[in-house]
């Protein structure tokens, strides 16, 4: 019986040695990683979105508290390297691997975890944005809308030189500065959810090169986007003719923002049926690069398809004629 004890006592006590100097290991490359992508030019851009992997690699390892431990013990660590304002970017990175770690562990799908890493960017973005406008009064919002009124007025005295320009040139150049002001909350949602697939791309490839079993996305000519985004396109298009077309109304905003990533989602779906035609016919590779090059440059078409493709079975009448 004190020899079973004896075995037990000693095989904790290893467990906890691993454990310990796994989570040692984890931090003093989280702590690398992320004082590299601060201070090293260039390849410091490219280091950035490896810098969840050690906290994703020791979370599918070990249980949650400890796990926990381990990102606390990396934000001081690397605050000690980095200085005390890289306390909440440790914190947001620290985070983004947490929570991939915590979504692969719960089962949940590759979409899954890349819906969750982008909402958690965006989070940090807002969180950001009001902690440097309470702490520091540094509107970001502001800079950005003065950048843009500079460069209406120098793209205005530009264009006074030039001849052969429509009269009206001067309302059309405010228009288009005016849809980038309004678009930008659409541009920060989709950039959030970009980023965050490049967030997940680049730590699941590596955790899957070094033996761990990570989630793996269905091939996008299989995309499809639930019948509710039909649902949703046209309650939108509905409210366009309650809002009118008051630039200044929070409505909108809000329907031109919508319209903005639901035509991204459209164009992005538009694309999946054309590699799923292209797939099915067997078509060589360079013929798919030609069809991305033309269906982008003809977006307007590619989210009709991809509409079309979402509110009817369009790929089904694909396969019947392939049988016949």
């Amino acid at each position: 019986m004190d020899d079973v004890l004896r075995t037990g006592g000693i095989q904790i006590m290893q467990d906890n040695a691993r454990k310990l100097t796994y989570g040692a290991m984890m931090i003093v490359l989280f702590t690398v990683l992320l004082t590299g992508s601060l201070f090293i030019p260039l390849l410091g851009s490219v280091l950035l979105f490896f810098i969840p992997l050690p906290i994703l690699l020791y979370r599918l390892r070990y249980d949650r508290n400890a796990s926990l431990l381990v990102a606390v013990v990396a934000i001081l660590v690397s605050s000690l390297f980095g200085g005390l304002f890289t306390i909440p970017i440790a914190f947001v990175f620290v985070f983004l691997g947490f929570v991939m770690g915590e979504t692969i562990q719960a089962g949940k799908s590759k979409f899954y975890t890349v819906m969750t890493v982008g909402l958690t960017i965006l989070i940090s973005l807002v969180a950001t944005y009001v902690g440097a406008v309470l702490f520091f009064q540094f509107n970001a919002m502001e800079v950005i809308m003065e950048i843009l009124k500079k460069s209406q007025q120098e793209m205005i005295e530009y264009s006074s030189d030039l001849k052969f320009l429509p009269q009206d040139y001067e309302k059309t150049i405010a228009d288009t500065f005016l849809f980038y002001r309004l678009t930008i909350p659409a541009l920060v949602i989709l950039g959030s959810l970009l980023t965050g697939y490049l967030f997940v791309i680049a730590s699941f490839y590596t955790a899957e090169r070094i033996g761990t079993k990570v989630p793996k996305f269905t091939q996008f000519r299989d995309m499809k986007l639930p019948f509710m985004t039909i649902v949703i396109y046209a309650l939108v298009i509905l409210s366009s003719f309650l809002i009118g077309n008051d630039t200044t109304s929070t409505g909108y905003l809000i329907y031109i923002n919508a319209m903005i990533i639901l035509r991204f989602v459209f164009l992005l779906q538009g694309l999946s049926l054309i590699y799923y035609f292209l797939h099915e016919r067997k078509l060589p590779g360079f013929i798919t690069v030609l069809a991305t090059v033309f269906a982008v440059m003809l977006n307007p078409m590619t989210i009709l398809l991809g509409t079309l493709d979402t509110a009817i079975d369009i790929r089904a009448w694909i396969g019947k004629d392939k049988v016949n």
